[in-house]
């Protein structure tokens, strides 16, 4: 393997290792220009996937800093998880300055109380459902739908329901302030299962502060990243050593 080869499996796999990641201190305006009232949570990451065998769709939301629910702040700041089903029709609109685009679900939490239940919007037949409240523990908000609700299928087997071709992304609003997962479209895959290191946190970690649980990604993101580095290292001065001389 030569050092180019190395460096290219680096790049196309380092993707595939870490959670959709957001920049720090990236919130502004939902219109994209000017100034705007609000101070939504800063999202640092998310990570979805399929959960109960694949009969529900489970998203992890760290944050910049702990959550504070109720919003000391009225009007409680909003998490929306924005879902397109391909097997339904998608549709765009605004909403008091902000664009919805390419979407036909919304999964909706308003940080009015920690037992506030979650809605789901379904927005090209009308109507909306609500069910168990997220989960929030310091820096991070659990967020699950079953998914026979989500995609409203019909039936008893549980089998029918397929999350795999749903795409999803999360808006984060307080206000006409916003931050956007990407560039707030869904476009983001379930993963099979939940991210081992976010599973079964270590003691250090689950013992450790806010501050530091807040920089746990993107701390194991790096740790990751080097690893793999150096692996790929390892394996161009083997292949160095192992190939014959003239």
């Amino acid at each position: 393997m030569s050092p180019r080869s190395a460096a290219l499996a680096i790049v196309v796999l380092a993707p595939l290792l870490l959670a959709a990641s957001d920049p720090s201190g990236d919130t502004g305006p939902c219109s994209g220009h000017g100034s705007a009232a609000g101070n939504p949570p800063d999202l640092v990451s998310a990570t979805g996937w399929r959960g109960e065998e694949g009969t529900s769709a489970v998203w992890r939301l760290t944050f910049a800093a702990p959550l504070e629910v109720p919003d000391p702040s009225p009007p409680a700041f909003r998490v929306d998880v924005l879902v397109r089903d391909p097997t339904i029709p998608t549709v765009s609109f605004a909403y008091r300055g902000l664009h919805y685009r390419d979407l036909n679900r919304i999964i909706r939490f308003d940080a009015t109380s920690p037992a506030q239940p979650l809605e789901l919007l379904f927005i090209p037949e009308g109507g909306a459902t609500t069910f168990d409240p997220p989960a929030i523990s310091g820096d991070s908000m659990t967020i699950q739908v079953p998914g026979r609700l989500l995609l409203g299928e019909v039936g008893d087997d549980l089998a029918e329901v397929d999350l795999t071709k749903m795409r999803w992304t999360i808006v984060v609003r307080d206000r006409a302030s916003c931050d956007f997962l990407g560039r707030g479209r869904p476009s983001l895959l379930l993963g099979d299962g939940p991210p081992e290191t976010s599973a079964t946190p270590g003691p250090v970690i689950a013992a450790a502060g806010a501050e530091a649980t807040s920089s746990s990604p993107q701390l194991i993101a790096i740790v990751v990243l080097v690893a793999a580095i150096g692996a790929g290292v390892a394996l161009v001065a083997l292949s160095r050593r192992l190939t014959p001389r003239p």
